[in-house]
Order: structure tokens, then C-alpha cells, then sequence
């Protein structure tokens, strides 16, 4: 596997990170919602939802990275990669919003029942439903799985193909059902833990402290 190394070794270090690290947040929301039955107000649905703004926020570098690896590439490529990485961080930000809106509810009911009336009652408003719950998430799982194809099936193939291939497979786990969440986040760090790894171990070489004006590459 081939990837581009970012000019500084801060950038490697925040980049390999979050790739490491936001499948694991994922994966650590999936475990507490399915271990909570998340139903009910308390630390555990608070907990959850704030591993997932976790893993939601570092997707951001993740996405802006993949995207800077079509910036030099041909126009089709390029632009493709542009709306795909827009799209996700517009499902990022939609996903936020849900989050954000799940804790505030929570923090102010008293139990399942009052969440509910209150869902219901944000919910009719026209707008939410596709902006937060319907339409816009699925920008997040569709755009990341694009991005990652464009790299990966394009020449020169600038990511690995196990990539795309395991953030579909992650992203149909999860679409099959919320109480799979936990394993869709390990499939995801499957695609993404490799890479995260070996930009963190570059990291800590002595040349990566260096800022480079033309970026190498790295066989994985």
C-alpha cells in the first residue's frame, strides 16, 4: 500500500491518530449503546453520544487528507474526490447535530418517555428530519466510501484497494442494523488502522520532523 506523507511530522501524528483512533471511538459508542440498551437518560447515553462526537471529529483530518491526495491528480479525479470528501463532512456535521441533539434531550428528561415526546416534538419541525436524521448522515458513509474508491481504483492508485472495499463492508454492517455498530467499527479500523500506524511510526523517525516541499511516498 502506497500513501503520501504529509510535510511535518505533526500532521503524521494528528493524521495517524485519528485514523487509529476514530474507528475506535465508533466502535467504543456501538459497545456502550448496545450494552446499555440505550433507552434511557443517564451517564451511559452520554457516554455513548460522546464517543461518537469523538469519532465524528476525527474523521475530519482523515477526510481533508484523502482529499489532498487527489490534489495533484487529473481534473475528473480531483473534482470527484472534492465533492466526496464535502459530502462526508457534511454528514459529519449532520451526525454532530444528531449527537448534540440526543445528549440536550436526554440531559433534560427525566426518562424514556419524556426523551420520546421531546424527539417527536424537535423532529416535527419541518427541515430536521432529512437534515439530521434521514438524508444528510448518509452523506457521511457514502461520500467516505467514494473518497476512498476514487483513490483506490484511479491511476496511479494512490491508496490501498482493501480500503474502499472494507468501508462499504463496515458501512453495510451498520446499515443492517444499529446493534452491529461495534463490528462495523472494527471493520472500519481494519480499513484504517494499517495506514494510521504506519503515519504514526514515521513520526517518530528523525526525517519526519523535517518539513519537505515535494511529499514522499511510503509502501506499506
Amino acid at each position: 500500500m502506497t500513501y503520501q506523507i504529509p510535510t511535518s511530522a505533526r500532521q503524521l501524528t494528528v493524521t495517524g491518530a485519528s485514523l487509529l483512533a476514530a474507528p475506535l471511538f465508533m466502535t467504543g459508542y456501538g459497545a456502550v449503546r448496545l450494552l446499555s440498551g440505550h433507552r434511557a437518560p443517564g451517564a451511559a447515553w452520554t457516554a455513548g453520544h460522546l464517543l461518537l462526537i469523538l469519532g465524528l471529529l476525527c474523521f475530519v483530518p482523515i477526510v481533508l487528507y484523502l482529499r489532498r491526495l487527489a490534489a495533484e491528480q487529473g481534473t475528473a479525479r480531483r473534482l470527484t474526490a472534492n465533492a466526496a470528501a464535502a459530502a462526508t463532512l457534511l454528514g459529519v456535521c449532520s451526525v454532530l447535530g444528531q449527537a448534540v441533539v440526543d445528549i440536550y434531550v436526554a440531559s433534560v428528561s427525566v426518562d424514556h418517555a419524556a426523551m420520546n415526546v421531546r424527539f417527536h416534538r424537535f423532529q416535527s419541525h419541518p427541515g430536521v428530519e432529512p437534515l439530521l436524521y434521514t438524508v444528510l448522515p448518509l452523506f457521511f458513509y457514502l461520500g467516505l466510501v467514494v473518497l476512498t474508491a476514487v483513490l483506490a481504483l484511479g491511476r496511479p492508485r494512490l491508496t490501498a484497494l482493501r480500503i474502499p472495499v472494507l468501508v462499504l463492508l463496515g458501512t453495510v454492517v451498520m446499515a443492517v442494523s444499529l446493534d452491529l455498530l461495534p463490528l462495523g467499527g472494527l471493520v472500519f479500523a481494519a480499513a484504517f488502522g494499517p495506514l494510521g500506524l504506519a503515519m504514526l511510526t514515521e513520526a517518530r523517525t528523525p526525517q519526519s520532523a523535517v518539513p519537505s516541499t515535494t511529499p514522499a511516498r511510503t509502501r506499506v
